[in-house]
């Protein structure tokens, strides 16, 4: 194989892998079934910080994430009620609820993002921003030591058991 021709295999060997590559790390697929999840490394928003993703589904109700701070209080809990993004958190406080966000159950890639600034939360989704004040001992969402993974279209199954380990064990029972 002469220089030329070598040269334009690698290059499509280099484009292959980078396709299969940006498959692999831009997206998964979560079926909805009863063991379905995926696990991300914690979230350690201190004082301030922000969790985004994005999503596209068909159906109207199901958790989308849930991360906490190992089962003390702290919880971000984000699940689609009826097609609208409904965050629910704790921060020390007491529950706090903001909504986003309607028809995101269709089939349309849709935007969202958690933002923690003090003691104020906003919620966005698409262009839609909604943003509450919340009271607190500190503000800080959980410790890099004890905060839980965040998990995104529902929780592992061994949670089943040990549902004193979620500062939210509802979330356990949400609809993936």
């Amino acid at each position: 194989m002469n220089w030329p021709d070598r040269l334009v295999s690698f290059v499509l060997r280099l484009l292959v892998l980078h396709h299969l590559w940006s498959c692999l790390c831009s997206s998964f697929i979560l079926d909805g079934s009863p063991t379905s999840f995926a696990q991300f490394p914690r979230w350690l928003a201190g004082l301030n910080g922000t969790l985004s993703l994005k999503f596209r589904t068909r159906e109207p109700n199901g958790l989308l994430l849930y991360t906490d701070d190992g089962g003390t209080y702290d919880f971000f809990e984000v699940k689609l009620v009826e097609g609208n993004a409904r965050l629910r958190f704790n921060l020390g406080g007491g529950t706090a609820i903001l909504s986003a966000g309607k028809n995101l159950h269709d089939s349309h890639w849709h935007t969202l993002k958690i933002t923690r600034n003090a003691e104020e939360t906003i919620l966005t989704v698409d262009s839609d921003v909604q943003k509450r004040l919340t009271a607190g001992p500190d503000y800080l969402f959980g410790n890099a030591t004890t905060n839980s993974a965040v998990f995104i279209g529902g929780l592992p199954e061994w949670y089943g058991s040990k549902l004193s380990l979620l500062a939210l064990p509802s979330a356990f029972f949400e609809p993936r």
